[in-house]
């Protein structure tokens, strides 16, 4: 007699997500078949196994010799219907004597963890395959392709640049479902520097299929937790200091991050105080959009991410250095729900979604042109919040605020003072004064 061949969805590579009806096929086998990370799912198992490798060809030989006398799974990463050895499988053994359990696909958990439906993506798989395989989803404005170590995720994105597409968002997902689980939202151009990540998934979307804003309390998994833990062999001591001080204010749920937490570089950084008020002025919600322009350091982009998480932020920042720096702190603090582009306002806004809120903490001189574009990227009731810290600056800012466009207008200067020692005594020292300004974009503006 022989037995069926039970071939197994393994999913993404993690207990958590194998089905019951998964783990009990692989209990009544009396020899598993896979992948050494399939396989080491069921270390514990007590169970013969045979690791695929090398020569496919004698692994199947292997499998119809055995399956005479013991009842043999096959473990597939993912699901066995999703760019696996399945046809392979069928081809060899029948379709009638393989029986078939489904998995969790890698894509399935990438796009759950992105809040992202899926039936209508255009998916492609260069892992093993090659860049060619882009060819039949290049004008698709909804994409998935999965990587390997040859056609990485930068190769992907260099594809899709050369081939003059434009995306608004690209994410790239690492190592998915994993306890190293990495996730960067991140443009086109930028995507096209990432380095190795090649065991990824890389979706890509145009504006007409960005996610809805979720509404509040919504849970979206954006941050990759373990991400950070999985690095921590790595860091060295100062790191790891800093990573503990981080991480005593993961659960703060208010604005007014210590300052020491951000890489600063040359790049200036808001007063701790100042921040913490702009962003209450801002008055943040979950879900909300944000476009937080002239972003420096990344000091309000990275409190905005904090704060309203599932939403999403976009940094623009004409300085590439600190933009790089924005990233570092995204990173630093496992924000993956912000998009740092290099560039100037208003002409980098032209690709980001409709706002809720648009922060603007530097202007390079063209305040004005960025006052005039703010209502037409602004959803009606969306407010705008800048600092300044000049007065002809804030005088400026406050007369454009007077026009038709905006209501609401209202203005505070803000006054820090430190004490500091100096000799045997102690002073109060005063910082630069800010002023904030916050307005609200009209109802009836055509924008």
């Amino acid at each position: 007699m022989k037995y069926p061949v039970t071939v197994v969805g393994a999913g993404p590579g993690s207990s958590k997500y194998l089905p019951p009806i998964a783990r009990q096929a692989v209990m009544e086998a009396d020899l598993l078949v896979g992948g050494e990370s399939a396989l080491s799912l069921f270390e514990g198992a007590g169970k013969e196994k045979k690791q695929i490798k090398g020569d496919l060809q004698k692994i199947l030989d292997y499998v119809a010799e055995v399956r005479e006398t013991k009842r043999v799974a096959v473990l597939l990463s993912g699901d066995p219907g999703f760019f696996s050895l399945l046809p392979r499988l069928k081809e060899y053994f029948g379709e009638e004597n393989l029986q078939v359990i489904p998995g969790i696909s890698s894509l399935q958990l990438a796009c759950a963890r992105l809040g992202l439906y899926w039936h209508d993506m255009a998916v492609a798989s260069v892992h093993g395959r090659g860049l060619e395989q882009l060819e039949r989803v290049r004008s698709a404005d909804k994409i998935a392709v999965l990587t390997d170590e040859r056609c990485t995720p930068g190769e992907v994105c260099r594809y899709f640049l050369e081939q003059g597409r434009s995306f608004n968002l690209v994410w790239v997902l690492t190592n998915i479902g994993r306890s190293r689980e990495e996730i960067t939202l991140t443009g086109l151009k930028e995507g096209a520097e990432i380095d190795g990540r090649g065991n990824s998934i890389v979706i890509l979307l145009r504006k007409k299929y960005l996610p809805s804003v979720s509404g509040a309390g919504e849970e979206t998994a954006l941050c990759a937790p373990d991400s950070k833990r999985s690095r921590q062999g790595s860091l060295g001591e100062e790191e790891r200091i800093a990573e503990g001080a981080v991480g005593e204010w993961r659960g703060v749920v208010t604005p007014g991050l210590d300052n020491e937490l951000f890489a600063r570089g040359k790049t200036p950084l808001s007063q701790q105080e100042a921040r913490a008020l702009l962003l209450c002025k801002a008055r943040l919600r979950r879900g909300m959009t944000v476009y937080d322009l002239g972003a420096g350091t990344g000091g309000w982009t990275v409190e905005a991410a904090r704060l309203i998480a599932p939403g999403r932020v976009y940094a623009a920042e004409r300085d590439a250095a600190a933009a790089g720096l924005i990233r570092q702190n995204l990173k630093k603090f496992g924000l993956n729900n912000a998009l740092v582009a290099v560039g100037e306002a208003p002409e980098v806004c032209a690709d980001f979604p409709p706002a809720d809120c648009v922060l603007v903490g530097g202007s390079g001189g063209r305040l004005q042109e960025i006052l005039r574009s703010a209502p037409s990227w602004l959803r009606p009731g969306g407010a705008i919040v800048l600092s300044a810290v000049t007065p002809d600056t804030f005088s400026e800012a406050w007369q454009m605020l007077q026009e038709d466009s905006w209501e609401q207008v209202e203005t505070v200067l803000l006054q820090v003072s430190r004490l500091a020692a100096r000799g045997g005594a102690r002073f109060f020292q005063g910082e630069n004064p800010v002023f904030i300004l916050r307005a609200v974009r009209r109802e009836e503006c055509d924008g």
